[in-house]
């Protein structure tokens, strides 16, 4: 009998490039942020990420190759001494490599400086870092305490956006984003603060880790993408994959994350919530308070100052609804081009399936045919002539 290969890691079978325990692991490409949109909204986001000098990062847009990321995790391995330090041994496409933080920085465009850390359960044992002042930065209305459910629901929509980047692009993951992990709070409190963190090693920590599971996702596509055309690795006739519609973060994300984006005079675009619960309630109220503002009582204008007002309030109010008017556009838009999107990926898997099929009775055509065409050859080769 065969020798059976168990599912974490195991022997790579003849003819294949990786382990098969790779075989059905999903690849996460990664995601791209458009700083245009976040920037009309007046986000903070890009300026964060510039402080850090990591926003060049968030927009990489690269193919990625679902097979070639699969191989690189297969033959990966840390060939460091320094339980501080990493360097990632790798064989891919018959080229060997190896790269460290540095190098993986450079690659990448990122500094190589700032913290380590990296734990999804605990928070570091850091004097200077208190857990109830970071969960206030995002969570100010809450009542705040040490074991408290991070739920993601309440944070504000930027805070929202900023938890969905940093979980898709810093230690990427296949789950859910309903709560969030003590690492993801670690590095978004980094992020606000502009405090450094070392992008590189946690990325490359990340990557090992995945390496260590018996399934999960094989994280980071499009970074592979970056590693293999830095060591001038030949991708081969696999086709390559690209991120959908759906993977940039722009209003649409966030419309999907249940907020929906309303124009307010003096202020510009803002983000509420779609639906109930106690963020809607509170924005109620403090509604509320500014109705109660406005009835105060007002000395009364000249009947020329009202006229004036009147005409000047007219102005505004048109102006108000065109704005209106142009961000339902944009959002009907949104919710068209996912739907596209959807369609499209539908089509794409139909078509996908259908190709393989036709090659697979293709392939079992042409074998009975070479089989019969022995079959033939070798009845006619046993027959005797007779005189």
């Amino acid at each position: 009998m065969p020798k059976k290969h168990s599912l974490h890691g195991g022997k790579t079978p003849v003819g294949s490039k990786y382990k098969e325990s790779y075989a059905t692991r999903k690849v996460l490409c990664g995601r791209v942020v458009d700083f245009a949109f976040t920037s009309g909204d007046n986000f903070q986001l890009e300026q964060w990420f510039i402080a850090l000098g990591w926003r060049d990062y968030f927009t990489i847009n690269a193919p990625y190759y679902v097979e070639l990321v699969k191989e690189f995790y297969s033959n990966m391995v840390n060939v460091s001494d320094d339980c501080d330090s990493l360097e990632i041994k790798n064989k891919v496409n018959k080229t060997m490599i190896k790269f460290d933080d540095k190098l993986l920085g450079k690659i990448l465009g990122v500094p190589v400086v700032g913290s380590k850390f990296i734990e999804t359960k605990k928070w570091p044992e850091d004097p200077e870092l208190v857990l109830e002042d970071c969960l206030r930065v995002f969570y100010p209305n809450e009542n705040i305490f040490g074991g408290m459910a991070k739920l993601t629901n309440l944070l504000g929509a930027e805070h929202r956006l900023l938890h969905h980047i940093t979980a898709t692009h810093i230690l990427l993951t296949s789950g859910g984003h309903e709560k969030m992990s003590y690492q993801d709070l670690y590095n978004m409190w980094h992020a606000v603060t502009a405090k450094a963190m070392n992008l590189p090693h946690l990325i490359m920590k990340n990557m090992l880790r995945a390496t260590s599971k018996v399934d999960g996702a094989l994280p980071y596509g499009m970074v592979i993408t970056k590693i293999i055309f830095h060591f001038g690795i030949i991708v081969g006739n696999e086709v390559a994959s690209s991120v959908d519609v759906g993977d940039i973060y722009n209003a649409s994300s966030l419309e999907r994350m249940g907020w929906k984006r309303v124009y307010k005079s003096g202020k510009g675009n803002i983000w509420l919530p779609k639906e109930g619960g106690r963020r809607k309630r509170r924005i109620e109220g403090a509604g509320l308070e500014d109705q109660g503002e406005a009835q105060r009582v007002t000395p009364t204008p000249a009947p020329q100052q009202q006229a004036s007002n009147s005409n000047s309030q007219s102005l505004e109010s048109i102006l108000d609804e065109l704005k209106k008017l142009t961000i339902k556009m944009d959002n009907l838009r949104g919710e068209f081009l996912d739907l596209f999107n959807d369609q499209q990926g539908r089509t794409r898997t139909i078509k996908k399936k259908m190709i393989t099929k036709v090659l697979i009775e293709a392939a079992d055509i042409s074998s009975s045919e070479s089989e019969e065409e022995e079959e033939e050859g070798g009845g006619g080769g046993g027959e005797k002539v007779q005189p």
